[in-house]
């Protein structure tokens, strides 16, 4: 676990392999990004796309796990192209690659349901982890996208007016969820079914007033339901 994110760990099993769309305008990262993870064992590239509208048709035509996407882009921007895989592709999971200009566009693609968020400058081993992370089901932000996205993060306004109080089995669900933890591994971690776990998951969603799991950790540690380390 690299300071400052939150992280989890791999969910898919041995020999299986991460297929992955890289979608970035910019040639010169894409090439950097395709060669980095080319070398890497656990990853399939799947494709790379320059705009949204390449993405949306290559998804349509192969079978991708994750999409590693860049959110200024030209004609059809990150936000709308993230709107639409969540739309079409609900299975399909989104990291996005944003740059320190661009804060507003990244708290909007939280709402939307991006699964983590990844500086273009931040470290290959990095990225890499983030990769296995969203792909296992869990939450990913890189140590600059947590602290402004904390300063930024609220409820959903059609949320309760007041946070629920939590059952103490589902602060227990919703630390691990903190973590990064996907269902599979929370159930492991707390000797219980996926489907239970699935079940408390529903329920703190609902009780924090939120649409995702990303909501729900940023949220958590805002409120301090659980601590920020």
């Amino acid at each position: 676990m690299f300071e400052g994110e939150i992280t989890g760990r791999r969910g898919f099993g041995m020999g299986e392999k991460i297929r992955v769309l890289i979608v970035d305008d910019h040639p010169l990262f894409r090439q950097g990004v395709r060669l980095y993870l080319e070398r890497q064992e656990q990853i399939h590239l799947a494709g790379e796309a320059e705009q949204g509208e390449e993405a949306l048709e290559q998804l349509g035509k192969t079978p991708v796990d994750l999409v590693l996407l860049d959110l200024q882009m030209p004609r059809m921007d990150g936000l709308q192209t993230l709107e639409k895989i969540r739309a079409e592709w609900p299975e399909v999971k989104v990291l996005v690659l944003t740059s320190f200009g661009s804060w507003d566009k990244v708290y909007s693609a939280l709402q939307v349901g991006a699964s983590g968020y990844i500086i273009k400058d931040a470290p290959p081993q990095e990225l890499l982890a983030a990769i296995k992370t969203v792909a296992a089901g869990g939450v990913c932000f890189g140590t600059e996208v947590a602290r402004e996205l904390l300063a930024r993060v609220d409820r959903d306004k059609a949320g309760p007016e007041e946070i629920d109080p939590l059952t103490p089995r589902e602060k227990e669900v919703l630390k691990l969820m903190v973590r990064g933890l996907a269902n599979r591994e929370i159930s492991e971690e707390l000797v219980v079914s996926e489907k239970t776990v699935k079940t408390h998951v529903a329920n703190i969603l609902q009780k924090l007033g939120v649409k995702s799991r990303t909501q729900a950790a940023l949220l958590a540690m805002r409120e301090g339901l659980v601590g920020r380390d």
